[in-house]
């Protein structure tokens, strides 16, 4: 028997539909859609096999999402989201592990994204304004303007975030819309900027770009790409319409998602005109494709897309992070440092924490992104493999189960493969495991001091 749950602190505080699914959507289209194009999709697997991985692994993440929709349908709304979920159908201490997943998953976005702000500062601005060189790290000079301008982005978003949901999903709205049209403006302007001598479309696209299997890497990081889907049951309980419009912000989320990283690949390999060792030597493919044809009217609504992106994904996974550790708190699976004097969630003591997690982040340079990204794909997975695995226990009680059920545990388990096993062309990193084996250690410490004593005394 578990014990005595923690009572809840706050009324609900709902949000829009509308809202709901700008969340989504600008937790999916983060600064990662302007970077990787020129970081890991195009230098090796070019656009074919770019494109064949992107497809492939938007195909995956749906077949998890169908185990979310399937839960989000079929429990009350009380108990909807990944930890009454995974406490109901699989355990309690499992669903522990599943919240310490998925928070160093949410986290780690928030920290890559306000790393990302230093990038798009020292591209737009001249380099007269970075001002106070502190140190270089992996061979990324560190600057006190861009630490400052970082560490101003969170502490600001944090603030938002204690008002309330409801304000901060507001600002997401506005923000979402700014980037879509940003997006769709700069893709057709790529389109009418091609010079006659070129092409829509590269003359050679080899088969090797996808027999060759370069493009796994980019099948590794879908998890963490798509992951914005997977704050929807988070913050299920504020969405204030019915569970039928919930499951189709799922779904809207993931088909804008694709037909983001679609376009933002596509206009990057086609401003660069298809040279993939162009693109490889680019400090920023993306924004020097656009300069290059559309000049400083395309790196304005770049520079608007971009900032949308940051923030939305600042935000919007803050956001997400603590409607997390609230269910957590409810489950009493959190350490006495989330609660108040009443052993209570304390929406101040999270936003606080994650905000002095994130500070860090500025002061790692960019080169330590891609280990954050696979640690923030590995927390995801774990995640997805609990959830898909609740879901195939929840209908296999029913005799339900089926083909697509098991399909879903095994996609995950192989997002997980592919991060872990040491042969894969995306495993992960030695400052990555360095990373994860910290955040092992401190879950570890909370599992025996709440989970495992907790299951003592109930006993």
């Amino acid at each position: 028997m578990s014990p005595t749950k923690t009572t809840k602190t706050t009324k609900t505080e709902n949000i829009s539909y509308l809202q709901a699914i700008a969340i989504s959507v600008g937790a999916i289209i983060g600064w990662g859609a302007y970077v990787m194009p020129g970081d890991l999709f195009l230098p090796e697997s070019q656009l074919l096999g770019s494109s064949v991985a992107i497809l492939i692994g938007t195909l995956a993440i749906y077949m998890v999402a169908r185990a979310y929709i399937n839960l989000l349908t079929q429990t009350p709304e009380h108990e909807s989201g990944g930890i009454y979920w995974i406490e109901k159908y699989i355990n309690r201490k499992h669903a522990y592990v599943y919240g310490w997943g998925v928070a160093i998953g949410y986290i780690s976005i928030v920290a890559l994204n306000i790393s990302a702000v230093a990038l798009l500062l020292r591209y737009l601005l001249p380099s007269s304004l970075q001002i106070g060189y502190l140190y270089s790290i992996a061979g990324w000079e560190v600057y006190a303007s861009e630490v400052f301008v970082c560490s101003a982005a969170i502490i600001l978003f944090s603030y938002i975030n204690l008002r309330g949901v409801q304000v901060g999903a507001k600002i997401q709205l506005y923000i979402a819309l700014f980037m879509i049209v940003s997006v769709t403006a700069l893709f057709f302007g790529s389109l009418w900027a091609v010079p006659t001598t070129e092409t829509f479309l590269p003359t050679d696209m080899p088969s090797s770009s996808i027999t060759s299997l370069v493009w796994l890497p980019i099948l590794a990081v879908m998890p963490w790409a798509y992951v914005g889907f997977e704050t929807t049951p988070q913050i299920s309980k504020a969405i204030s319409d019915s569970k039928t419009k919930t499951k189709s912000i799922i779904l809207i989320s993931l088909i804008a998602g694709v037909l983001f990283y679609f376009l933002i690949n596509y206009f990057t390999a086609l401003n660069m005109s298809f040279d993939y060792q162009a693109i490889q030597n680019s400090g920023w493919a993306t924004g020097e494709g656009i300069e290059n044809r559309i000049g400083s009217i395309g790196i304005g609504l770049l520079s608007i897309a971009m900032i949308g992106s940051i923030l939305s994904g600042i935000n919007g996974f803050i956001l997400s992070s603590v409607k997390l550790l609230e269910s957590m708190g409810e489950s009493s699976l959190l350490p006495s440092v989330f609660t108040d004097k009443r052993q209570r969630f304390s929406k101040t003591k999270a936003v606080t924490i994650i905000a002095i997690v994130c500070l860090f982040s500025p002061w790692l340079g960019r080169n330590y992104l891609l280990d954050i990204v696979s640690m923030a794909s590995l927390g995801i997975t774990v995640g997805f493999a609990y959830v898909t695995m609740a879901d195939l226990l929840n209908e296999r009680r029913k005799n339900q189960a089926g083909i697509l059920n098991y399909l879903s545990v095994l996609i995950s388990l192989i997002f997980i493969s592919l991060l872990l096993l040491p042969f894969s062309p995306a495993a992960l990193s030695l400052n990555a495991y360095i990373l994860l084996a910290v955040f092992i250690v401190l879950g570890a410490i909370g599992y025996r001091k709440i989970v495992y004593a907790g299951s003592d005394s109930s006993n």
